[in-house]
């Protein structure tokens, strides 16, 4: 019954120098190495068989055991291997003795190879030619138990697994009597169900299985045994055979280069060890010692403090917290260090740093020798912390707030005289081609578009739903003769709006509510609603009431332009942990086809859509070229955790446009009338 969970009972009797037993119960694995157990995620993390966890490593472990075999001449020519086993559970895996049957093409049983293991990390195969009982006799040539030596012969009785598993291994030493070791049991076919209920009985079950034989092995040396020298014949790494194994001598010298290594060669080797990747920036450690690529910026790791916070976050939001509160820098083009870093992740399939457990085991081992274990650190104040259901009224408000009532006199250091805090509308995204066109001018060329696209004209009636600071309902009521209304979340933006009204006399013209879009009174309506890149903040849940809400308080015939980002199918609708952490917290983007679908249930007919995502490339130049010509007043205004906060933020945006993860774009939607009319021409007179 290949692909089976085998409940097992594992006794090892010893009988000299001294008498003593162990006895306990496990579990194991017998599969077919075509067809491994392929469970469903995240059970999967409960059993997996990796190539890399037996001798040879390699690509599979199909192609191990034929590469083994080929070696002594064995072809099985398409054959079925199967194999008795433990997986590797929860990230770790330790087998001390795995079995695999070869079969030939017609199913002729050709051999069975025995892989052994030692609590040293030594690995040995054994390749066995077996009686049809499944016995054979093979001299011992690796050192397992340290009290032990490598001599003697061992009689193996390995019959290949039906229902029941029947193993026993014998070592015969001359002179001494045998020590034995046997594996009963019985196996069911693998289910999700077996496998939780396995690991469930038995969790970290290989973890307990080498904390057994070293807990054993205590126990005999204080029962008088004494370890046996180890032999100069380690493991081949492919083959198994033996070869010459270093002298203390050279060990010792290895492991004094090995201590010579600087930090960070270490940290270098962690990055390939646990996430699969080369450095792709060069990195500067605390002691000044350098690795990595040259010519690129330098990644400066200040602390110990920095590769703590990655041990306990190995994600971007560990790295988020070192940037942030300085215990990491860049040294050069941070963009540039950005753009090298995510064009290396998909050059390896890793977009995210990802750890399992044995992942972090290793991460924590080398932590260990950089002297870094240690408490989690405490977040850093600029993190989001909100309370109370998600998107309620309330916990918009903060979310909102924490964005957006950072200071008035913070986001006029960043934005334009405008005050427009979303993408702008350049006559051309290519800054090649119109290079000297300043961001002012494309925001008002965005604002004019906006108008000309919802046919604004003297006496209308404009609803802006987010209106920021502004912007466009001042844009629209100076030049266009709308009355525009707009509401926000934000205190400082309707205080900000209010003061402005004032200074130009447009009260007339202009209202701002401080006003959840819920709270709009029904059966208010207006000839024109705009929503500028506000829609991301109301939630995927909540969406169909925004939309709904939009068209309600249309006019019939009245027209609707939405501006709003969205991001590919299958990432991260929140724009990923530091955005949503630092920045806009509780934030959804969705693909745009998704947004299309929420405005035409709510009853609006599309009439056009405009990608503008280039354009945000520039837009986003345009506030970094601000921010760091004005960085040391951004210090001294907010501090400089949150002016690191916000430089990171605009890096990564600014590459989130360039490289197409994120998009934004301009829908014009109107709300028909109940003969159908739209009111609207059939050419698009704003592009004129």
């Amino acid at each position: 019954m290949v692909n089976s969970l085998f409940r097992v009972d594992i006794h090892h009797v010893r009988s000299a120098p001294v008498r003593h037993q162990v006895r306990h119960r496990s579990y194991q694995w017998f599969v077919d190495l075509d067809d491994l157990p392929r469970l469903p995620w995240p059970i999967r993390l409960l059993a997996q068989f990796r190539a890399e966890d037996h001798v040879g490593g390699g690509t599979s472990l199909r192609a191990n055991i034929d590469a083994f075999l080929a070696d002594s001449g064995i072809d099985l020519r398409g054959g079925a291997i199967t194999m008795l086993t433990n997986a590797r559970s929860l990230g770790y895996v330790f087998n001390p003795l795995t079995l695999y049957w070869c079969h030939d093409h017609d199913g002729t049983l050709r051999a069975v190879v025995a892989e052994v293991h030692n609590t040293y990390s030594e690995r040995h195969r054994y390749l066995l030619q077996v009686d049809a009982a499944g016995r054979t006799e093979v001299e011992k040539r690796f050192y397992v138990s340290p009290f032990y030596p490598v001599d003697g012969y061992y009689q193996m009785s390995v019959p290949e697994p039906r229902e029941r598993l029947s193993i026993t291994v014998t070592l015969h030493r001359q002179g001494q009597p045998p020590f034995t070791a046997s594996l009963r049991g019985t196996g069911r076919p693998v289910t999700t169900t077996a496998v939780l209920r396995a690991v469930a009985q038995r969790p970290f079950e290989t973890w307990r299985v080498r904390a057994l034989i070293q807990l054993h092995g205590i126990r005999l040396y204080l029962k008088g045994l004494r370890v046996a020298d180890r032999p100069p014949a380690p493991n081949d790494p492919r083959t198994g055979s033996p070869c010459p194994l270093p002298s203390r001598a050279v060990r010792s010298e290895e492991n004094q280069m090995s201590a010579r290594h600087t930090p960070a060669d270490r940290i270098a080797g962690i990055v390939h060890d646990v996430a699969g990747l080369q450095l792709p920036v060069r990195i500067r450690a605390w002691d000044g010692s350098e690795a990595g690529p040259a010519q690129t910026p330098v990644l400066v790791i200040r602390n110990r403090r920095a590769l703590r916070r990655l041990l306990w976050s190995p994600n971007e939001l560990g790295l988020a917290r070192a940037y942030v509160t300085g215990d990491i820098d860049v040294d050069g083009d941070i963009v540039d260090g950005f753009r090298e870093a995510w064009r290396a992740a998909r050059r390896d399939s890793a977009q995210t740093i990802s750890l399992g457990l044995s992942a972090r085991l290793r991460a924590a081992r080398s932590a260990a020798s950089l002297g870094i274990i240690g408490l989690r650190p405490a977040a850093p104040r600029s993190e989001a912390k909100l309370a109370g259901r998600l998107h309620s009224r309330r916990r918009d408000r903060e979310a909102i707030s924490h964005h957006y009532d950072l200071s008035n006199e913070f986001y006029q250091l960043l934005l334009d005289d405008s005050m427009a805090y979303s993408s702008a509308y350049f006559s051309s995204p290519d800054q090649s081609l119109e290079p000297d066109q300043s961001l002012e001018s494309a925001q008002r060329a965005k604002l004019d578009l906006i108008c000309r696209k919802l046919d604004l004209k003297p006496g209308m009636r404009l609803l802006d739903v987010g209106c920021g600071w502004g912007s466009l309902i001042l844009h629209a009521a100076e030049n266009y003769g709308v009355r525009a209304t707009g509401v926000t979340l934000s205190e400082q933006q309707r205080d900000f709006i209010a003061k402005r009204v004032a200074e130009r006399g447009v009260a007339e013209l202009v209202t701002v509510r401080l006003q959840d879009y819920r709270e709009i009174p029904a059966g208010e309506t207006f000839d024109a609603v705009s929503s500028i890149e506000m829609g991301e903040h109301v939630g995927q849940q909540n969406y169909g009431v925004y939309a709904a809400t939009l068209h309600d308080h249309l006019l019939p015939t009245g027209r609707l332009l939405l501006q709003q980002m969205s991001r590919p199918a299958g990432t991260a609708p929140g724009g990923g942990a530091f955005i949503e952490s630092y920045i806009a917290p509780d934030m959804h983007m969705r693909p745009l086809a998704e947004t299309l679908g929420f405005l035409e249930s709510a009853g609006l007919e599309i009439r056009d859509v405009e990608a503008m995502r280039e354009h945000y490339v520039r837009t986003v130049a345009g506030w970094m070229d601000r921010f760091e010509q004005r960085y040391d007043d951004v210090v001294n205004l907010v501090g400089a955790e949150v002016a690191r906060v916000w430089r990171l933020y605009l890096v990564g945006g600014a590459l989130s446009f360039e490289e197409g993860r994120m998009g934004v774009d301009q829908i014009l939607a109107v709300r028909a009338s109940s003969e159908g009319a739209s009111g609207m021409p059939a050419d698009r007179p704003w592009a004129r």
